[in-house]
């Protein structure tokens, strides 16, 4: 449909149905669907391997290569395409990537047979194309969704990953659509920032700077009048450079010491957060009745981030979780292969049930992690560490008990299926997070963790392979699985130990 004279938008940024779909749930669904092709274009071959390493004579160190090789061009993006995202919008750079990596995945049943020189390429292409998908939506992410929905949509969009699950997500994301009120979404910020404690603000003291009279720094206390709300205090100073800065000040005295509020004014304005900024003009429509491309945002204060123990939770979680999922998904069907003698035309169905559970679960997990936030009165860093700790460890057992006690592919099947399902969990954990701590920046931080977790995924998937075509009668996939499980119980543990309340403000 064409968008009306007073919904007209500039370069097509946003796309509406008045009335009855808000932009978000169209960027959450749109997202889910992007995210779905881009799993399905990377994780296909980890399948199709069985039968290409049967067909082109491919040993298993060669195999192993031919899989770690997206990781090769993976671990060369995230980090550029979230920077650029967080900057120019994720709409664009996902926009480019996806076109990048449908083309290599085109090119890959044809460099198969071609030489090992040739897929492997493919590969790294691919990964180059794959690399900026996640910090692209999660920079629409923090962009676009209020915090009180940000469980659910990362959920959503991670959920659409899993190929069956697509089918759970169009049936029901409608009526999941029709039933959300339209609450004020402005009290809801407010209770937001009401919810912040004095000592997340006391990281941004010092000073409050203005940019009339050359710029001088201003105290708390100097400013000529404070204007109290029950939310909001609005500090004014000479007619020449008004400016307003809303605080959450409830649980402070506007008067303390220790208390003194860091602001950086700019121009007319003060700065927002992105989601207020968005939100702020998508439903006033600015003076010309239309909605306007956001302004290009600062650099990404890198600095700044790596220096606070917030990334580094991130970082290290995304580190060790990352390479137990990306060894589980890349090997998982040649363990049905070799270690219970799975016909090939079936090991699909062995492969794909998990995820598709895994993704319905996440699903239901993001609706409870964001009504135990909001119903149930639960901290929001309580949710993410128990759907970490949940989602990790839980998955690394039921791969050791399906490698020590399931002596039947179904049975093995069974329990990695409820490993799975238990990892949807994350989906709410870390995944989220820098939602969280920095929504501004979500993108590049979360590049950041995916980079981070690409480079051990390439080793181990690579070592994998070397692994099972070296072994010494003794059963390889007992020694894989009890170090995935390893690296899952570590990157847990990073995440609760650096994980915090705080919030990034600049």
């Amino acid at each position: 449909m064409h968008p009306t004279s007073g919904q007209q938008i500039d370069h097509a940024s946003v796309i509406k149905l008045p009335g009855i779909i808000p932009c978000r749930y169209w960027i959450m669904l749109m997202s889910g669907v992007g995210l779905m092709i881009s799993y399905a274009d990377r994780s296909n071959v980890a399948v199709g391997i069985v039968a290409i390493g049967r067909e082109y004579g491919y040993t298993k160190p060669q195999q192993g290569l031919i899989l770690a090789s997206f990781f090769f061009g993976y671990i060369l993006t995230p980090i550029m395409g979230g920077a650029l995202a967080d900057r120019y919008g994720g709409k664009s750079v996902l926009a480019i990537g996806a076109l990048a990596w449908s083309v290599f995945t085109l090119l890959t049943p044809v460099a198969s047979g071609s030489g090992l020189f040739w897929i492997v390429l493919v590969r790294i292409a691919l990964g180059l194309g794959e690399g900026v998908a996640y910090p692209s939506i999660h920079a629409m992410i923090g962009t676009w969704i209020p915090p009180s929905e940000r469980s659910k949509a990362v959920a959503t969009i991670w959920g659409a990953s899993d190929p069956l699950s697509c089918r759970w997500i169009t049936e029901h994301e409608k009526y999941w659509i029709l039933e959300q009120q339209q609450l004020d979404q402005t009290e809801q910020d407010d209770a937001y920032h009401h919810r912040r404690s004095a000592e997340d603000l006391r990281d941004t003291r010092e000073q409050i700077r203005t940019v009339d009279n050359g710029g001088s720094p201003v105290t708390y206390q100097s400013l000529p009048a404070i204007n109290h709300s029950e939310h909001n205090i609005s500090l004014r100073g000479s007619e020449d450079s008004q400016t307003a800065l809303q605080a959450s000040t409830s649980s402070m005295q506007p008067n303390s010491d220790e208390n003194d509020l860091v602001y950086r004014m700019d121009g007319a304005s003060a700065q927002s957060s992105r989601w207020q900024a968005f939100r702020d003009r998508i439903r006033s429509g600015g003076s010309d009745g239309g909605l306007r491309r956001a302004q290009k945002k600062e650099a990404v204060p890198w600095r700044a981030l790596l220096a606070r123990r917030e990334v580094w939770a991130i970082i290290l979680s995304q580190l060790f979780n990352s390479l137990g999922y990306f060894v589980m998904q890349s090997w998982v069907p040649t363990f049905y292969l070799d270690f219970y003698g799975v016909d090939v035309g079936k090991i699909g169905y062995y492969a794909v049930v998990p995820s598709a559970v895994q993704g319905i679960m996440g699903l239901l997990a993001g609706y409870l992690g964001d009504k135990a936030i909001e119903d149930w009165g639960w901290a929001t860093l309580t949710v993410r560490r128990a759907s970490q700790t949940v989602g990790s460890i839980g998955l690394g057992l039921f791969l050791l008990l399906a490698v020590n006690f399931a002596h039947t592919a179904p049975l093995a099947m069974i329990l990695i299926m409820v490993g799975m399902a238990l990892n949807g969990f994350t989906m709410i954990g870390a995944s989220a997070y820098q939602h969280d701590f920095c929504p501004q920046h979500a993108g590049f931080i979360f590049s950041l963790g995916n980079t981070a977790g690409s480079i051990p995924a390439l080793l181990g998937v690579f070592l994998v392979g070397v692994l099972l075509d070296r072994h010494d009668g003794t059963n390889p996939w007992s020694i894989i699985w009890t170090l995935v499980c390893i690296f899952y119980v570590v990157g847990t543990a990073a995440f609760l130990l650096l994980s915090t309340h705080k919030k990034f403000l600049q």
